[in-house]
């Protein structure tokens, strides 16, 4: 007959390959989640990198979106320039045209006319964005919207404006054509000397 310690060494040995099973199991099943938890990250990882992948092609679509629309306002904006720089001839030929004094009472009807035009012509494109420039005698020269075609000397101060010869237009803020002017400027030190000479002479 068999004793108790018999008996559980018999028991033990029954359930030994049992055991073994369960541990080769349990880390079958611990690797197998290893690689899931793996998998997870990669995918994890995969996901948040299409994300910013995404957001950047989204930020890039909508500055590029953003600069064609600026574009085309742009565009828009200054879409008649030049169709204005080929109207200067005739403005300046109004202007021209309105420089000299009717002689007769038909003659100046028509040049009533002519101004009633040139009118209509001018509201239609400033409200284009086109606008006059006309500087005034007197005027500090402005280089950004004038040009001296010519100076004269004079006793006053330098670089006032002394005669307009055409006026000068501008669409928006783009300069379509500065305003032709002359300008004031010193005499010369040569011509200076020669007047003191002359008054000294006329003084003896």
């Amino acid at each position: 007959m068999l004793n108790n310690k018999e008996k559980k060494t018999d028991l033990e040995a029954e359930n030994a390959p049992e055991k073994n099973e369960n541990i080769d199991f349990k880390k079958a099943y611990k690797e197998k989640l290893s690689k899931k938890d793996d998998e997870i990250a990669k995918l994890s990882s995969d996901v948040e990198n299409w994300k910013n992948n995404y957001y950047k092609a989204y930020a890039d679509m909508a500055n590029l979106r953003k600069t064609i629309e600026k574009d085309q306002k742009e565009s828009y904006k200054y879409r008649i320039e030049g169709f204005a720089q080929n109207l200067l001839g005739v403005l300046d030929a109004f202007d021209m045209a309105f420089k000299g004094e009717a002689s007769n009472e038909e003659l100046k009807n028509y040049l009533t006319g002519f101004q009633y035009v040139h009118n209509q012509l001018l509201s239609i494109l400033n409200d284009e964005g086109i606008k006059e420039i006309v500087p005034k005698i007197g005027d500090k020269f402005d280089v950004s919207k004038m040009h001296a075609i010519e100076t004269v000397e004079d006793d006053g101060e330098e670089n006032l404006i002394k005669e307009v010869s055409l006026k000068g237009y501008s669409l928006h803020d783009h300069l379509i054509r500065p305003a032709m002017v002359v300008v004031t400027k010193h005499h010369s030190t040569e011509a200076n000397n020669d007047k003191k000479d002359v008054t000294d002479v006329d003084v003896k």
